[in-house]
Protein backbone atom coordinates (compact mmCIF):
# COMPACT_ATOMS: atom_id res chain seq x y z
CA UNK A 1 0.00 0.00 0.00
CA UNK A 2 1.37 3.39 -0.99
CA UNK A 3 1.45 6.21 1.55
CA UNK A 4 0.99 9.80 0.43
CA UNK A 5 3.00 12.61 1.95
CA UNK A 6 1.18 15.29 3.96
CA UNK A 7 1.77 17.77 1.12
CA UNK A 8 0.17 15.39 -1.40
CA UNK A 9 -2.82 14.87 0.91
CA UNK A 10 -3.20 18.64 1.35
CA UNK A 11 -3.08 19.25 -2.41
CA UNK A 12 -5.60 16.48 -3.06
CA UNK A 13 -7.94 17.88 -0.39
CA UNK A 14 -7.78 21.32 -2.04
CA UNK A 15 -8.49 19.82 -5.47
CA UNK A 16 -11.47 17.80 -4.22
CA UNK A 17 -12.81 20.85 -2.38
CA UNK A 18 -12.51 23.04 -5.50
CA UNK A 19 -14.28 20.40 -7.59
CA UNK A 20 -17.21 20.45 -5.13
CA UNK A 21 -17.66 24.21 -4.68
CA UNK A 22 -15.59 24.48 -1.49
CA UNK A 23 -12.23 25.95 -0.57
CA UNK A 24 -9.54 25.48 2.09
CA UNK A 25 -7.90 28.31 4.04
CA UNK A 26 -4.50 27.61 5.59
CA UNK A 27 -4.08 29.36 8.96
CA UNK A 28 -0.68 28.25 10.21
CA UNK A 29 -1.12 24.69 11.42
CA UNK A 30 -4.92 24.75 10.96
CA UNK A 31 -6.92 24.12 7.80
CA UNK A 32 -10.38 25.69 7.59
CA UNK A 33 -12.95 24.39 5.10
CA UNK A 34 -15.61 26.66 3.59
CA UNK A 35 -18.43 26.08 1.10
CA UNK A 36 -19.06 28.73 -1.56
CA UNK A 37 -22.65 29.99 -1.69
CA UNK A 38 -24.18 32.79 -3.80
CA UNK A 39 -24.27 35.20 -0.86
CA UNK A 40 -21.29 34.27 1.32
CA UNK A 41 -18.82 31.55 2.31
CA UNK A 42 -20.13 29.08 4.91
CA UNK A 43 -17.67 27.69 7.46
CA UNK A 44 -17.81 23.88 7.61
CA UNK A 45 -15.04 23.00 10.02
CA UNK A 46 -11.37 22.90 10.88
CA UNK A 47 -8.71 20.21 10.95
CA UNK A 48 -5.05 20.37 11.94
CA UNK A 49 -3.74 17.34 10.05
CA UNK A 50 -3.60 17.01 6.22
CA UNK A 51 -4.91 13.43 6.27
CA UNK A 52 -7.80 14.45 8.55
CA UNK A 53 -8.48 17.42 6.27
CA UNK A 54 -8.66 15.17 3.20
CA UNK A 55 -11.03 12.81 4.99
CA UNK A 56 -13.22 15.72 6.13
CA UNK A 57 -13.34 17.25 2.62
CA UNK A 58 -14.35 13.86 1.19
CA UNK A 59 -17.16 13.52 3.71
CA UNK A 60 -18.44 17.05 3.05
CA UNK A 61 -18.33 16.43 -0.71
CA UNK A 62 -19.81 12.92 -0.54
CA UNK A 63 -16.68 11.84 -2.39
CA UNK A 64 -15.33 8.32 -2.02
Amino acid sequence: MRKHSPLQQYKEARRIAADHNMFVVDKGSRYLLYRKTPTQAVYLGMRSDPSALRSFVCRCANFK
